[in-house]
């Protein structure tokens, strides 16, 4: 059970998270929502579409919005964009090394001196971009985003991560 736990924290760790908001919006009003119409382009895997939408639907159904069939009757519209790149990190860090080591008078002899040490790093980085727009005015009033490393675990069984950046992306959804 608690390397369980200590995996969920870990997991957790690694999500991170972000969010702006127009400071002149009023969200109290906002009751309904419905989707941005538009397709979602250079997704490799339309699997991971739907379950987005499934995550943010049921997420924002949560917290007490309710869905609108029909744009005209949504107090906010959402979008959301997801997907994932290829990232490296280059670290560079000074690594002591000395040099030709000996016993003399009255130690140790050489002279230790300071070298270069690169690491270099590739992985995948997903992203997850959630936008709100007032309905009424055409505005854009919110966006809130995740990025995570992703895991090969994550890439082949994507429900549980997507919900999971989900949850995260819009507990600061509406701005208190």
């Amino acid at each position: 059970l608690m390397i369980a736990f200590i995996g969920v924290l870990t997991a957790c760790a690694s999500l991170r998270v972000g969010s702006d908001f127009d400071r002149n919006a009023t969200f109290s009003g906002y009751h309904a929502f419905a989707w941005m119409p538009r397709e979602h382009y250079g997704t490799r895997n339309p699997l991971v579409v739907e379950r987005t939408r499934d995550a943010i639907r049921a997420e924002l159904t949560n917290k007490g919005f309710t869905y609108a069939d029909d744009a005209a009757a949504a107090d906010f519209v959402v979008d959301f964009t997801i997907g994932a790149r290829e990232r490296v990190d280059v670290e560079s860090y000074p690594a002591p090394y000395a040099g030709p080591w000996g016993w003399g008078y009255p130690g140790w002899w050489g002279y230790p001196y300071w070298g270069n040490a690169i690491d270099v790093r590739k992985y995948r980085e997903g992203t997850l971009s959630i936008d709100v727009f007032d309905a009424r005015h055409h505005k854009a009033v919110w966006h809130g985003w995740a990025k995570k490393e992703l895991s090969q675990a994550d890439i082949d069984r994507s429900e549980a991560p997507i919900r999971a950046a989900v949850a995260a992306v819009l507990e600061k959804f509406p701005p208190k």
